[in-house]
C-alpha cells in the first residue's frame, strides 16, 4: 500500500475544477473544493456534475491506493441532497468492498467546517464502483502505467 498523499490536483479535469487532496490512503480519502461561479449551472446553484466528479475522484484515488494498481470507474450513482451556491465542501470516501478486481466506495460530500469540528450539512452522497486494472491494461489505445498517478 502507498503512503498518504495531500495537495492540489494540478492536471486534467480535477485541476481545472480546483480539487485539493486533504489526505488520502487506501482506507479513506478527503478532498476539498472551494466553490465559485465557474461551478454553477444556469439557475445559480452548483452543477450536479461537480458532485459526481468529486465522488469519482475520491473513490478512484482511494481504490488505487488500496489496490496499488490503476483503476477506472464503472458506475457512479450520485444523489443530490441539497442545493448550494458557494462556499467550501469536503468529500470523504471510504471503501465498502475493497476487492481484488473491483471495488465499491461510498462518498459523502458535505459543507466544510473548521478543523476538529463535526462534518457540516450533507450536500450529496455517492456510491462508486471501480475496476482494478491488470498489468497489461490498455485504455484509449495506450498502455496504462502500472503505478497510479499519485505514486
Amino acid at each position: 500500500m502507498m503512503s498518504e498523499h495531500s495537495g492540489a490536483l494540478e492536471t486534467g479535469f480535477d485541476g481545472r475544477l480546483g480539487t485539493e487532496i486533504v489526505d488520502a490512503s487506501g482506507q479513506e480519502v478527503r478532498l476539498r473544493l472551494r466553490l465559485g461561479p465557474e461551478h454553477r449551472q444556469p439557475y445559480g446553484v452548483i452543477h450536479g456534475g461537480v458532485w459526481a466528479t468529486l465522488a469519482e475522484t475520491a473513490a478512484s484515488i482511494g481504490a488505487a491506493l488500496n489496490s496499488g494498481r490503476p483503476v477506472v470507474g464503472l458506475e457512479n450513482h450520485t444523489s443530490f441532497l441539497r442545493a448550494v451556491r458557494d462556499g467550501e465542501v469536503v468529500a470523504v470516501a471510504t471503501p465498502v468492498h475493497p476487492g481484488r478486481t473491483s471495488q465499491v466506495w461510498e462518498v459523502l460530500i458535505h459543507e466544510a467546517t473548521e478543523a476538529n469540528q463535526p462534518a457540516g450539512r450533507p450536500i450529496a452522497r455517492s456510491t462508486v464502483r471501480l475496476h482494478v486494472l491488470g498489468a497489461d491494461a490498455v485504455l484509449g489505445g495506450r498502455r496504462v502505467p502500472t503505478t497510479p498517478p499519485l505514486d
